[in-house]
């Protein structure tokens, strides 16, 4: 790749203009270039810490003919490496991967999620019950606890205490899934717990020193979608909007469902208002964001996911960044239908090119750096000489366009081709 600018996850920014050379799989050299009009930018492979590859985001199972299209789906919008939470077990998938030559990004999956003994686990093959589950070691090490409630009893704080200190001893890590329930966070917290998923109920107690000690994957879009399918009107709009930023998503899942279709989501129906309220009212906590986009649950689907979620945090985030809007810039009606007040609006573009929008910024590194890192990807989040060169290419820049960090325009995983938005042969990145 020629005259490019590649993201630089140390200044968190975008470098000048290089030459990449990418042989057998890794970047080789990165070398200063000559400027040119119009240059292509460069991300690294973003991550993704909780998706469910077998649920199809509309109620049911993935099937066999839909997987290929389940995981180019993540490759179209830039992610290199997931964590799959709540699946059986994904061997099989990875030979059929094999097998059939699909692309998709690189998986890893997580222990099976513990459920509180009384709750139904199924039939055993995706969840455990109790906390004396067994650790698979063909799995990662990241071992999930959903803190669901059955008649108002759930696991003591003493059991969970017992359960984190046993499993950092072995060298696993213990992962708290709250399901947007203040007793749960608040458990979590006090026991340790230092990885969180869901969001964060109205009026959970954080002491300071908790504000800093654990990562949190908000997973907003969750909520986000049940609040959204009650106005069929702005359903329309955002589907549109999510088509336009992700053309894999448009191509084959647009007209998948309805708004007034129901849903299991086991999640409280508060106003997705009053999350909101809460995520601006911890702002300590925006900077342990890790990222998660649940794909999988309903309305959720891979790429799709990514984009809804990403949209949520930089409409928050801007509500606190006290930023100006464009002039003449049209917001939608849709946030203040979901957050009772106008709090979206497309950052000014600064007149300096190097003046770069600083909450896209920390939303790319917390895609890159941070969530990968806590996946163990191999790239790291970074792009560098004698990495993986697994990274996504986009024809502006992410940081100044009205549209955001999507769309991507192609994916390269471990150096070849693997996604495009326009008809291409797939192979060798050029």
């Amino acid at each position: 790749m020629k005259s490019v600018r590649i993201w630089d996850s140390e200044k968190a920014n975008f470098s000048g203009f290089v030459n990449v050379d990418v042989a057998q799989g890794k970047i080789v050299s990165i070398q200063q270039a000559k400027e040119i009009p119009n240059p292509e930018f460069v991300l690294p492979g973003f991550c993704d810490a909780s998706v469910t590859i077998g649920a199809n985001a509309v109620g049911g199972k993935t099937s066999r003919s839909e997987l290929s299209k389940v995981l180019l789906g993540y490759l179209s919008a830039g992610f290199s490496h997931i964590e799959s939470v709540a699946d059986p077990n994904l061997a099989p998938l990875l030979k059929e991967m094999a097998k059939s030559k699909w692309n998709g990004p690189i998986l890893s999956q997580s222990q099976k999620p513990i459920l509180y003994p009384e709750l139904n686990a199924g039939d055993g093959a995706i969840y455990q019950s109790g906390l004396r589950g067994a650790v698979d070691p063909k799995r990662n090490r990241h071992f999930p606890i959903f803190l669901k409630e059955m008649d108002n009893r759930g696991f003591s704080q003493t059991e969970l205490f017992s359960k984190r200190k046993e499993l950092e001893e072995n060298g696993h890590l213990a992962l708290a899934y709250t399901f947007a329930d203040k007793t749960s966070w608040e458990d979590a917290l006090d026991t340790g717990f230092s990885v969180l998923f869901h969001p964060m109920p109205e009026g959970t107690n954080l002491f300071r020193a908790q504000k800093r000690n654990f990562l949190w994957a908000p997973m907003f879009g969750i909520l986000y979608l049940q609040e959204l399918k009650k106005n069929p009107e702005v359903w329309k709009e955002e589907q549109s909007q999510w088509a336009k930023l992700n053309s894999h998503y448009a191509k084959y899942w647009k007209e998948s469902l309805v708004p007034e279709e129901e849903n299991s989501d086991s999640f409280p129906s508060v106003p997705f208002s009053v999350f909101a309220s809460q995520f601006r009212l911890e702002k300590e906590t925006h900077s342990n964001l890790l990222f998660a986009s649940g794909a999988g649950h309903w309305g959720l689907f891979p790429g799709q996911a990514a984009i809804v979620e990403v949209r949520l945090w930089e409409s928050l985030l801007q509500s606190d960044a006290k930023k100006e809007e464009r002039p003449n810039e049209i917001t939608s009606n849709i946030w203040d239908l979901l957050f009772g007040r106008k709090t979206y609006s497309i950052l000014s573009i600064p007149k300096d090119e190097e003046s770069l929008p600083i909450i896209r910024r920390r939303i790319i590194q917390t895609l890159t750096e941070r969530t990968c890192q806590y996946l163990g990807a191999d790239h790291g989040g970074k792009l560098r000489v004698g990495g993986p060169a697994h990274f996504s290419i986009l024809t502006e820049n992410p940081l100044k366009r009205a549209s955001g960090i999507f769309p991507i325009e192609s994916m390269v995983l471990g150096g070849k081709l693997v996604y495009t938005s326009k008809p291409a042969k797939e192979g060798t990145a050029k």
